[in-house]
């Protein structure tokens, strides 16, 4: 599902529907900024404000700049990791994803669940869960997963 970038995609002021729109801020947030570490996209893609909440939230604060702080830490932890949507659902103003980092890591495959929850064409929420807490934290995977 993950597809391989959205360099060339425009998701952001176009005219489409509210479902298609989420959609692709998802598809965007996992390949560029979690992918390629685009965090310029964090402002296209987050309310302000955006709140980073549930049990594997980080200790980066809210907003853009958290989320940017969250971003950076985490790639850091892991530079080679990729980040790959093994399920998609919408519902309403909300997507949830469960998705699971790719590498090269020994030990079990770090995998989470993350429900964007939209205000407008924005996330102004962002609920993570860790699904395997021994390979994940709230702020950066496990050395393993490096």
């Amino acid at each position: 599902m993950l597809k391989e970038t959205h360099a060339n995609a425009e998701p952001f002021g176009n005219p489409q529907s509210t479902r298609e729109g989420m959609v692709n801020t998802v598809d965007c947030y996992f390949d560029e900024v979690l992918g390629h570490g685009r965090l310029e996209l964090i402002d296209a893609l987050m309310t302000p404000g955006v709140a980073l909440r549930g049990p594997g939230r980080p200790e980066s604060g809210d907003g853009r700049e958290g989320l940017r702080r969250f971003v950076s830490k985490l790639r850091g932890s892991a530079p080679g990791a990729r980040f790959a949507m093994e399920r998609r659902a919408v519902q309403g103003n909300k997507v949830a994803v469960r998705w699971r980092a790719e590498g090269s890591h020994p030990g079990p495959v770090p995998r989470g669940l993350y429900v964007f929850v939209f205000e407008g064409d924005r996330v102004a929420e962002l609920w993570m869960h860790d699904l395997d807490p021994d390979s994940c934290s709230g702020a950066v995977l496990s050395r393993r997963a490096a």
